[in-house]
């Protein structure tokens, strides 16, 4: 493609030559002209914009490029990297612009290509978006490009015509740049151009709207711009859209790119097209469709984001909820947040629920003689006032400090209380500079300056302090300094450039605000220490200086040695900029330091499976893995290692490279990973406490092997392994003597509770998992009867002390008739340790829960065993009719074992 482009490659090619390889230079007697061929400056230039896709360092282009000549292969790469950089500036610069104008952070990690002119384009165009939403002047900053046509587009929402490709110089309408329009070889002819009207300032419409005024290649030109089509395009009827033209010729990258985004060249030498991330290829194998995330479901957005599409990616952005509604952080869920708890009132301006301040609206109930009230979140409490404390009638009764000592009175002074308080009184003399101040008890300070007991002498100023006074030498003037061998004021001398202070020492001297500068009105004066210096004014870009006639030169970070270039890299100077060459064989790091090209690191097939790559400075070298020897015709082979003799004690198994050892049964790897042991599986697969081993009871290890035995009071089970409860009362192997004593199986034991009813009570039967025995009284005429003891119930439960907490251990229920009410009452009878150093139970360990005819009691807290609790449930029966009818009590008797053996 010439034209247009060829002044534009032109350009480019020309700021190659100045500022990269100086290799590629004409050498003497060889003009530009005769240095390229025609067309090599078109093809160079855009397989660079085609390479800003695949590389973001614009390095490396795998060349020779086919179809240039040898002699020309050096510069084609130079143009290659120039036009690549300058593409991704440019994308890069736009993709800045469309971030700001999403309301979006302009983040791009510093080690992206362009990250710079990112940043810049998105700063700037946020700028703009802020001055028009103020309504404010969408003038250019004059910051400088591409920054005040960013600022310009995103403020006035217009194309701005001062920007133009950053590092490309000439005069747009220098009659020379213009167009070839004698040349007939471009896609495009030169009466495709959209022309816009002559308003005296060109405006680059490719820059400005990238991907809008063309499908695929947009030329700029002084007047206006035109478009062109690829390789395997063709323009269509509107002289902007290129459609794909089928064609009989094989793809190639090179030659016949009609990739709409990436072209790849695979190992076996065909060429096929690659979509960029979150691209689609379409089924002509040729062009590009982006993919909805959203749609697809395959994004990552959180419960409380919402995606939104974009062209290669989407977005999350954070989903409100309606009017009165907040979002439920842990369900992700819009909740009403108007229903408040007691203690909390709803706040309708920050829609939320806040404490109430019961002590400040006089909602507490804290009345008492010296009470306050403190407010706690969502309630308050009453508090004694300060000096107080409350005693066994829960009354505020005044603190004696002194007597309690309770006092901070000092050395030499005495206590004397007060209600609600205590005084001190000083029983010693205050010492010199200080007098007795009767009303507090306490030494001020004389003022020897007032009263004139002081000793300063002529020119000294007397200053009182605590306990004495100290002379202070008057205020001089400015420009003197006091002398306290004769009292009076001397004048100050200050070197040139300083002045005198009111402290009395020299300070610098700013000439810049005093105006005693000698600055020129192209300079501005800054102020140094003892002097000052005058800057020009002049606005030069960075890697530029300012010269004598308020013109600006490139600066030779080489030759003057302002460079960063490590001594083993070369400096290179450009316009404005200067780069670092590494030497033949070596690469830039990350860090842009010259490191050797590690050959390993291209991939496994440099050296056999069985060896490994060792990088070497300019070559490598492969050696065999350990386990392998060499064969001599640069191949490996495994060593069988279990061929010699006692390598493993036990087993031995050869691996490829290696070998190892294995063991019988019940014995395992000693760390030496050759000789084996006894496998201990009592103390090896013991859990915590002791328990969850291999045993559920005592374990016994054996060479081996293991075996397994259990306490008293269990057995084992078929498994060899678990213990379970030997049930003498159902196996009826135990002695209870007594005749009213009933049978009660615990974990490894069992107890012969006696259980005998009331006088007037008989006993019901037996029955239930719980072991209860019920005594009901037999006559119930009598009145005193009906108001009495109705029935009591024996009830047994047991369980050991590592029961899961809370625990639901009893249940009382009474009739379900309407007329009824009642009420429960639980009381601790009892608590018996049976071992010493066991925590007595507790009330507090237990709950009742109750509900209109049904209570339960739970296990609230652990209970250490071994032990036996008695508890009792008393149930009051109220009738609506007749009043109270009687009580219900039932005795719950818990014998708590240790944790158990058993599995």
């Amino acid at each position: 493609m010439e034209g247009v482009s060829v002044r534009v490659a032109a350009a480019v090619v020309v700021l190659a030559c100045l500022t990269m390889n100086l290799s590629i230079l004409p050498t003497s007697g060889q003009t530009l002209t005769e240095f390229f061929k025609p067309g090599v400056l078109d093809q160079c230039c855009l397989l660079g914009m085609q390479w800003s896709n695949s590389s973001r360092r614009c390095s490396g282009y795998p060349g020779p490029v086919r179809g240039i000549d040898p002699a020309s292969q050096g510069a084609c790469m130079s143009v290659i990297e120039v036009c690549c950089l300058k593409q991704i500036q440019l994308d890069m610069c736009e993709s800045g612009k469309r971030t700001a104008l999403d309301r979006q952070l302009c983040a791009v990690r510093d080690s992206d290509a362009g990250a710079e002119q990112f940043r810049e384009c998105c700063h700037c165009c946020q700028m703009g978006v802020a001055s028009r939403i103020q309504s404010s002047s969408c003038d250019a900053p004059s910051l400088g490009e591409p920054c005040d046509s960013k600022f310009v587009e995103c403020c006035s929402g217009r194309p701005s015509s001062n920007f133009t490709i950053p590092g490309l110089s000439g005069d747009k309408n220098n009659p020379s740049d213009e167009p070839d329009s004698s040349n007939s070889n471009s896609n495009t002819a030169h009466n495709n151009t959209n022309d816009m009207k002559d308003t005296g300032d060109d405006v680059n419409e490719c820059e400005i709207f990238p991907g809008m005024v063309c499908s695929h290649l947009c030329v700029d030109q002084p007047k206006g711009f035109y478009c062109d089509c690829p390789s395997g395009f063709e323009m269509s009827d509107d002289k902007r859209t290129c459609t794909f033209v089928e064609s009989s010729e094989e793809l190639d990258c090179t030659t016949n790119n009609a990739c709409e985004q990436r072209c790849t060249t695979r190992t076996s030498g065909r060429s096929e097209c690659v979509c960029y991330e979150g691209y689609r290829l379409n089924e002509d194998a040729r062009t590009c469709t982006d993919i909805d995330e959203c749609t697809e479901g395959t994004y990552r957005c959180s419960p409380s984001q919402s995606c939104i599409n974009t062209k290669g990616g989407y977005s999350c952005l954070a989903a409100d909820c309606p009017d009165g509604t907040t979002r439920n952080p842990r369900t992700g869920q819009c909740e009403t947040d108007n229903a408040c708890l007691s203690g909390f009132a709803y706040n309708s301006i920050s829609r939320r629920c806040e404490d109430i301040d019961e002590c400040t609206v006089e909602q507490h109930t804290c009345r008492g003689r010296s009470e306050v009230c403190r407010n706690l979140n969502g309630t308050f409490t009453c508090d004694c006032e300060e000096g107080f404390e409350r005693n066994r009638t829960r009354a505020c009764q005044d603190i004696n400090e002194c007597a309690l000592g309770y006092d901070d009175c000092k050395v030499g002074e005495r206590c004397e209380n007060s209600h609600g308080g205590f005084s001190c009184r000083r029983i010693h003399h205050c010492g010199t500079g200080y007098t007795l101040d009767e009303a507090s008890q306490s030494c001020v300070d004389i003022d020897e300056c007032s009263i004139g007991t002081h000793n300063c002498a002529g020119g000294f100023v007397c200053q009182n302090m605590q306990g004495s006074f100290r002379c202070v030498p008057k205020e001089c003037p400015v420009g003197s300094r006091f002398n306290p061998g004769t009292g009076e004021c001397q004048r100050i001398n200050c070197r040139r450039g300083f002045k005198p202070s009111r402290s009395g020492s020299c300070v610098d001297m700013d000439e810049c605000t005093e105006n005693t500068h000698r600055c020129q009105r192209h300079q501005q004066c800054i102020n140094t220490a003892g002097s000052y210096r005058c800057r020009s004014l002049v606005n030069c870009p960075p890697g530029y200086e300012p010269t004598s006639n308020s013109g600006c030169q490139d600066i030779n970070e080489c030759t003057s040695n302002k460079h960063r270039c490590s001594g083993d890299q070369e400096c290179v100077n450009r316009q404005g900029s200067y780069f670092c060459q590494c030497p033949r064989g070596f690469r830039h790091d990350a860090s842009g330091r010259c490191i050797d090209v590690n050959e390993c690191s291209y991939g496994a097939a440099i050296c056999p499976s069985t060896s490994r790559c060792v990088n070497t400075v300019g070559s490598y070298k492969c050696e065999c893995n350990d386990g392998f020897i060499s064969d001599e015709s640069g191949g490996c082979l495994d060593i069988d290692e279990c061929l010699a003799d006692n390598i493993c004690q036990h087993k031995c198994r050869n691996v490829q490279g290696s070998f190892f050892c294995t063991c019988n049964r019940g014995y395992q790897l000693r760390e030496d990973k050759r000789s084996c042991e006894d496998i201990d599986e009592c103390t090896q697969f013991r859990g915590v406490g002791g328990r969850g081993g291999v045993c559920g009871g005592r374990c016994i290890n054996k060479p081996g092997s293991y075996r397994c035995e259990c306490p008293e009071g269990w057995r084992l089970k078929r498994d060899g392994r678990s213990c379970e409860d030997i049930d003498e009362c159902q196996e009826n192997i135990a002695f209870c003597p007594q005749q009213d004593s009933i049978c009660i199986n615990t974990r490894g034991n069992y107890k012969c509770p006696v259980v005998r009813c009331p006088e007037g009570f008989a006993k019901t039967t037996a029955t239930g998992p719980q072991n209860s025995i019920r005594c009901k009284r037999v006559e119930m005429d009598c009145p005193e009867c009906r108001r009495g003891l109705l029935s009591r119930s024996y009830n047994f439960l047991t369980f050991p002390s590592n029961v899961l907490v809370p625990a639901p251990l009893f249940s009382m229920t009474g009739a379900r008739d309407p007329d009824k009410s009642y009420t429960w009452r639980l009381n601790l009878l009892s608590a018996r340790p049976l071992k010493a150093g066991i925590l007595p139970a507790h009330v507090s360990n237990f709950k009742l829960e109750e509900s209109l005819d049904q209570a339960v009691v739970s296990l609230s807290s652990r209970v250490e065993g071994p032990q036996d609790v008695e508890l009792r449930l008393d149930m009051n029966i109220t009738s609506f009719y007749s009043g109270f009818e009687g009580v219900a009590e039932s005795r719950i008797y818990l014998y708590i074992t240790e944790d158990g053996a058993g599995r």
